[in-house]
């Protein structure tokens, strides 16, 4: 990523400034005027530096308010435009918020600010803490690589090596594995329902069987055979029978006590009755062959009363079954009806039952590969492995670096799992124990390593370096050993070097200039 060109309005307490990034080559010594203090603190040398990484990212490095943010006597319009690989433009305001993103003649912006950043950062293949990490040394760069947790180193080092595309894997790993549980678990689902229809397909197949058993091994075989309108019919024919049979029975009773009434007479011919309903005596002598007479035909009558009678009694019809109780008839009927149909079902479902296995047991093979990937492209997978393999490229960077700011009496190394050692003249020493002077030299050589691994992961280098008061603490040693470091790294970048040392400044007094000066609480810059 080169930066051509910036332009900054109302920022901080820059009010209109113009900054040609590419009249600049090599070292750049950026100096301060506040005419209003005296000195150079306050004259606004930093804001430059913020202005680059706000109008990039929206943020700032330090902790900023809106309001601080705007021109104190502008007090709205605040805006930065970038200039980006010659064609590259990105436009960011306050007061009215904005934020634009051109490529050529392109416009890119998106719906939201959000996206637009998003896409910003697809772009330029960096983002808010590779660029500071890489590009701002100093004070203002709150990014401590040493002092950070395992965790948040190895996250330092995805994002320098450019490991997110591994992340993405993994997030495409995580999610293919969530499908594969989630279709397990509905063939598991599946499977349960298929088994509960299948079990309720045997209880119907076993309850048609157990009443086949019931209706053909018994009396109600032959009801099986009838329809409903023949049961009736032969119940009504034999109803009619039974009334015929019961007047019969009535007048056999009729005769029989008729008979035993004339027999009695004939036992006692004098014998009177007496009328049941006026209380006087019947004269009831008759002759006794008359009445001998009358039992004869009694007799007579009723035995052909009773011939009758039996002859209709065997007529009768035999009714295997009440019409009442068909309806356990016309079930079984239905139900035999549906045997072949619950048996094809039956088949069916253990059919699918087996292909829902199959499918079942296909994806938690797949979650089981997922879960291997998903492990795989973790942080203690190929991250681990991959920061394993650049240690010797990292250690040896840090450790060139070092050695130009310590004069070679420090060494550090990092293993495995990103914890350093440290060693001051060949004796292993912690790195809180160093004065503030030594850790300002491990912590900018380390910060130095990490910046080379860009050019491992090819992302998109700034051509800018900016360093904020790293000559704080230092001793003469370490200051002799930074300006030879600079100047190495001036042959590939353009450094802008903000510093209050005197020494290190006399140590670039034939460099290029920038000068910030704040009058009237406005900076304008100038260079030479």
């Amino acid at each position: 990523m080169k930066i051509n060109k910036i332009e900054i309005k109302n920022f901080y307490s820059i009010k209109n400034v113009v900054l040609n990034f590419g009249k600049f080559k090599g070292l750049v010594l950026v100096k301060g005027d506040n005419k209003d203090t005296g000195g150079s603190n306050g004259a606004g040398k930093s804001a430059v530096i913020e202005a680059v990484v706000w109008g990039l990212f929206g943020r700032t490095i330090r902790k900023s308010t809106e309001e601080a943010l705007i021109n104190f006597y502008a007090k709205k319009e605040c805006s930065v435009r970038l200039i980006l690989n010659g064609n590259v433009v990105i436009e960011r305001g306050k007061k009215p918020t904005y934020l634009r993103f051109f490529v050529g003649k392109e416009e890119k912006t998106l719906d939201n600010a959000t996206n637009t950043q998003k896409l910003i950062e697809e772009y330029l293949k960096t983002n808010y803490k590779v660029f500071l990490a890489s590009t701002v040394f100093g004070q203002q760069n709150n990014i401590e690589f040493i002092s950070a947790t395992p965790e948040d180193k190895r996250i330092i080092i995805k994002n320098f090596l450019n490991l997110d595309s591994l992340f993405s894997l993994r997030e495409s790993v995580k999610s293919l594995k969530s499908i594969y549980s989630q279709t397990t678990k509905k063939q598991t689902t599946i499977i349960d329902e298929h088994e509960k229809s299948r079990k309720d397909l045997d209880k119907k197949i076993g309850h048609v069987e157990k009443l086949k058993k019931k209706y053909e091994n018994s009396a109600y075989a032959d009801a099986i055979k009838l329809s409903l309108d023949d049961l009736l019919q032969k119940e009504e024919n034999n109803l009619a029978k039974e009334w015929q049979m019961k007047g019969l029975e009535r007048e056999i009773e009729a005769l029989d006590d008729r008979i035993n009434t004339l027999e009695e007479k004939i036992k006692h011919p004098h014998h009177r009755d007496i009328c049941d309903k006026c209380g006087q005596i019947i004269n009831t002598i008759q002759p006794l062959k008359r009445t001998h007479q009358e039992v004869l035909e009694a007799k007579k009558l009723a035995n052909e009363y009773q011939e009758r009678l039996q002859a209709i009694q065997d007529s009768l019809e035999e009714i295997p079954l009440p019409s009442r109780e068909y309806n356990k008839i016309v079930e079984y009927q239905n139900l035999c009806g549906q045997v072949g149909t619950l048996e094809t079902l039956k088949e069916e479902l253990i059919e699918k039952i087996q292909d829902a296995h199959d499918i079942k047991q296909k994806n938690n093979t797949d979650y089981e590969v997922m879960r291997f990937w998903e492990k795989a492209f973790s942080e203690s997978g190929l991250v681990k492995y991959i920061i394993k393999n650049i240690l010797p490229y990292f250690n040896g960077k840090t450790n060139f670096y070092l050695s130009h700011l310590s004069r070679g009496k420090f060494f550090i190394e990092f293993d495995d799992e990103l914890k350093e050692k440290i060693t001051h003249n060949g004796k292993v020493i912690h790195y809180i124990s160093l004065s503030g002077g030594e850790k300002r030299k491990v912590g900018l050589a380390v910060m130095l390593g990490l910046q080379q691994l860009l050019t491992l992961s090819n992302k998109n280098e700034s051509n800018l370096m900016f360093f904020d008061e790293v000559a704080e603490n230092l001793d003469q040693d370490g200051l002799d050993g930074l300006y030879i470091l600079l100047s190495e790294l001036k042959k590939d970048k353009n450094l802008f070097v903000i510093t209050h040392n005197n020494y290190l400044k006399s140590l670039m007094d034939n460099v290029k200039t920038l000068t910030i000066t704040k009058h009237k609480g406005v900076s304008k810059v100038t260079g030479r």
